[in-house]
């Protein structure tokens, strides 16, 4: 996949055909040690053993293609809360990829719920997943069940955050994502204010250790870029409902704030509706967040308050953990096992290219 730093190796088939090789020719060789009738009659018995070993062989090899290719593997997939939008669609391109490769998936949420997360995952193991794909911030409350999915044969994959008992992690620079969203702020406060003054808040999600990483770096970029651009006050928020009613509560605090940096898109297209309401759509607003969704890049593309989102590609990511956790589960090795995907800014300048990717 094109900027995602992932590579993958299959040896396991390839082990196995060597193996039968060298099993069927240790057969050879013990049946030529025979006199001639028994040599006969072991040359009959052969042939048939042969003839038996082809077909077995045969029916083996279709079962190992029908199972490397996906067919009768049952994959659970986990997310923290699917009003985020992006989740959605990452979910609806993951389940079209499973069944593309012949497998089953199932999608859930927890709510941000710790604890749900261990009743999903104890049903994910009950109805027989292979692969389970998770979105974990706190591995010590799952620690128990996902030893357990480990201990009946499961693969587990992690998302957004990296697990010491995952086979594989798939996760941003959670820093660097933030330190893009300060400076897509940062630029647009300076061309806007004299001296880039401002003043905006912040939509966090302070209870996830990943994203206390993405708010030190919008701390980071405003500071280094824009020390004039001041966050004046800060909420958590974790949907777009959390995001609109956030805002509306900044708006009373600061009637003139200058804009919100969040997240990610669904808290600030909740934050997006706030303002809109307020009628506060001049050019001294601006709204940055990240994920690329289609509703936050539709927003972007209005070309009003909604300013720059940053995108992680995060369906092409979900389509690549499909693919890696199919390749576990059917024997094969990947030689990558913490991969970060790409990060890009996108504003109004370059939207087009990301909607135009998603039709």
């Amino acid at each position: 996949m094109e900027g995602l730093t992932m590579k993958k190796k299959v040896l396991g088939f390839a082990l196995s055909a060597i193996m039968a090789g060298s099993l069927l020719a240790g057969c050879g060789n013990t049946a030529a040690t025979g006199n001639t009738s028994s040599a006969s009659s072991a040359g009959a018995s052969s042939s048939a053993s042969q003839a038996a070993s082809s077909e077995s062989t045969g029916a083996s090899s279709a079962a190992s293609s029908a199972a490397a290719d996906g067919t009768g593997l049952k994959i659970g997939c986990v997310f923290a809360d699917l009003g985020n939008t992006s989740y959605v669609a990452m979910g609806n391109a993951m389940e079209e990829a499973a069944k593309a490769r012949g497998a089953e998936f199932i999608l859930k949420d927890t709510g941000n719920d710790s604890s749900t997360l261990v009743d999903v995952i104890e049903n994910f193991i009950a109805s027989g997943c292979n692969v389970i794909i998770e979105q974990n911030s706190d591995a010590e409350v799952t620690e128990t069940v996902n030893q357990e999915a480990l201990d009946a044969g499961i693969i587990i994959l992690s998302f957004d955050n990296e697990m010491e008992n995952a086979s594989a992690s798939y996760l941003a620079s959670n820093y660097d994502l933030g330190y893009q969203i300060g400076t897509m702020c940062a630029e647009w406060a300076n061309e806007q204010f004299e001296d880039g003054k401002c003043q905006i808040g912040l939509l966090n999600a302070s209870s996830y250790d990943f994203i206390l990483d993405r708010v030190e770096g919008i701390h980071a970029a405003l500071a280094e870029k824009d020390p004039n651009c001041e966050i004046v006050i800060e909420t958590d928020a974790v949907s777009t409902t959390d995001g609109l009613e956030a805002a509306e509560n900044f708006l009373q605090a600061y009637p003139e704030l200058n804009g919100v940096v969040g997240i990610n898109d669904s808290v600030v297209l909740g934050a997006y509706e706030a303002f809109k309401g307020a009628n506060r759509v001049g050019d001294d607003v601006g709204l940055f967040a990240c994920d690329g969704s289609l509703e936050g890049l539709e927003a972007v593309a209005e070309g009003s308050i909604h300013r720059g989102t940053v995108s992680l590609h995060l369906n092409e990511v979900g389509v690549q953990m499909i693919e890696d956790g199919i390749t576990l589960a059917t024997g094969g090795i990947l030689e990558e096992t913490v991969n970060y995907f790409p990060l890009e800014a996108v504003t109004k300048d370059n939207v087009q290219s990301f909607l135009d990717a998603l039709k």
